[in-house]
């Protein structure tokens, strides 16, 4: 007997309205398969899936190759290798005026240019290296790092707290050394080699103290946390394996709300 679908099945059979809808699959609906096996026995459908994908990204060693495994679906277990091949790419960097928006291949050539075109603003124009990268800025006479930073610069890991040097959370690393960037003029950090949170890391894996601090949780908020990752790796430049008290005198001047000294100091005792 030809059972027949109401309500809108255009005169179908189940079997037919299933199949149209793309939920019948070799004459079982899809959702049985699983009571079946059951009632089969027990038995576990299990099925092998190979893909290879192509992929192009960045990386410093072309041709290497990733598989994975992995296991999904319900009663099922699939078996998914991806192959993807790397290739290098190289990045030209660019040097751009602040006022006019030339640009230059290398930053001699920008200076050249803003003494030449703009000597009027010749004196806000600074040459700041931040984490490896040359960038010219054309800055104010009162214009603090932490600002210059944030604001033209877009590293925003380093966060503004009191602006009076008392809380430690814009601290950044001028050749190595800790400084509270919001007691520093941009234009006095000229020739300086400036390290961020940013600058830490490869934007991939973690430097070692943040993964550290990661590991043992000793973030809250986390507002205060990359003022203690830098003033921790200010210690650990100068000293690998830090006492508690070498840890507490590092810490001074730093300031957590949430109240996570513990941790922040666990982190860095004996080293990582």
């Amino acid at each position: 007997m030809t059972e027949k679908k109401k309500n809108g099945s255009g005169g179908k059979t189940r079997r037919e309205f299933l199949r149209d809808a793309g939920l019948l699959v070799g004459g079982t609906a899809i959702g049985s398969t699983v009571l079946l096996a059951a009632c089969g026995g027990g038995e576990t459908v299990t099925s092998t899936v190979t893909r290879t994908n192509t992929a192009t990204v960045t990386s410093t060693a072309p041709g290497a190759t990733v598989t994975s495994t992995t296991t999904v679906g319900a009663g099922q277990t699939a078996t998914v290798t991806d192959t993807v091949t790397t290739t290098a790419t190289q990045t030209q960097s660019r040097f751009i005026c602040p006022i006019d928006g030339m640009e230059f291949d290398t930053l001699a050539e920008l200076q050249a240019h803003f003494a030449a075109t703009h000597p009027e603003k010749a004196a806000g124009f600074v040459t700041l290296n931040v984490n490896g990268v040359d960038h010219g800025l054309l800055v104010k006479d009162h214009e603090t790092l932490v600002h210059t930073l944030r604001e033209q610069l877009n590293l925003t890991g380093t966060k503004s707290g009191c602006d009076m040097g008392q809380c430690g959370a814009c601290t950044i690393l001028a050749d190595g050394v800790p400084v509270f960037a919001c007691l520093m003029l941009s234009c006095e950090a000229e020739g300086i080699q400036i390290t961020t949170i940013e600058g830490l890391s490869d934007g991939i894996t973690l430097s070692p103290i943040q993964q550290k601090m990661y590991d043992i949780e000793a973030p809250q908020c986390g507002y205060c946390t990359p003022g203690f990752v830098m003033a921790a790796q200010g210690l650990l430049n100068v000293n690998p394996t830090p006492t508690e008290d070498d840890v507490r005198l590092a810490y001074s001047g730093h300031i957590c709300m949430c109240q996570a000294f513990k941790k922040h100091i666990d982190a860095v005792v004996g080293g990582v």
